[in-house]
C-alpha cells in the first residue's frame, strides 16, 4: 500500500492535517505581514478582508491550475531573437498566460515573497515555509513538464491546503490584539 492509498483510506485525518499545515503556513505569513507593517494593526479588519479576497482569488487560481495544469513542452521553446520572444517564453514557462486569476495568484505570491524576505519571522518558521514552498514548486513543475495529472483526491487536498493558508492569514491579520501573534512566537 502506497502513501496516497493510505491517505485516501484515512481521508478525514489527511484533510485535517493538510488543512492544519496550510493554516499554520497562513498564520506564519499573517504574522510576517503584521510584523512588517505594524500600522496595519489599526485597520486590521479592512486589511484582513482585502487579504481574504486576494488570497481567495489566488487559491482558486492555484487550485484550477493544479487541477488541469497547462502543459509546456521544452521542445517547443527556441532561442529568442527579440525581446517579445523572450517575454513569450517567460510567460509560458511561468504559466501566467492562464488568465487574470493566475496573474493575481502570481502577484500575491511575489508580494508574499518580498514581505516574507523582509519580515521578522522565526528561523524555524522560515525553514518550514521554505520546505513547503519547495514542495509546492516541485509539484507544479512535475505537473507542468510531465504527463502527470493529479487525481481528484489530490486536487481536493490541495484545495483544503489553499483554504487553510487563506483562513490562517485572515485569522492572524484580522486580530487587533497581539495575543494570538505573541503565542506564535513561543
Amino acid at each position: 500500500m502506497d502513501v496516497f492509498q493510505l491517505a485516501e483510506e484515512y481521508f478525514l485525518i489527511t484533510i485535517a492535517v493538510v488543512t492544519g499545515i496550510g493554516a499554520l503556513q497562513g498564520a506564519i505569513l499573517g504574522r510576517g505581514i503584521r510584523n512588517r507593517f505594524p500600522s496595519l494593526k489599526h485597520h486590521a479588519r479592512a486589511v484582513s478582508c482585502i487579504l481574504l479576497v486576494l488570497f481567495s482569488i489566488s487559491a482558486i487560481g492555484n487550485v484550477i491550475n493544479f487541477a488541469s495544469p497547462p502543459k509546456a513542452s521544452l521542445d517547443a521553446f527556441t532561442m529568442p531573437t527579440t525581446l517579445e520572444d523572450a517575454l513569450f517564453i517567460v510567460v509560458n514557462l511561468l504559466g501566467i498566460n492562464a488568465g487574470i486569476g493566475m496573474a493575481i495568484a502570481t502577484f500575491v505570491s511575489l508580494v508574499l515573497l518580498l514581505i516574507f524576505r523582509f519580515a521578522d519571522v522565526n528561523v524555524v518558521a522560515k525553514y518550514f515555509m521554505f520546505v513547503l514552498s519547495v514542495m509546492v514548486v516541485l509539484a507544479v513543475l512535475v505537473a507542468r513538464f510531465t504527463d502527470y495529472v493529479p487525481t481528484q483526491f489530490q486536487i481536493i487536498l490541495y484545495a483544503f491546503y489553499e483554504v487553510g493558508v487563506t483562513v490562517g492569514i485572515f485569522l492572524v491579520t484580522s486580530r487587533k490584539s497581539e495575543e494570538l501573534v505573541s503565542e506564535l512566537d513561543q
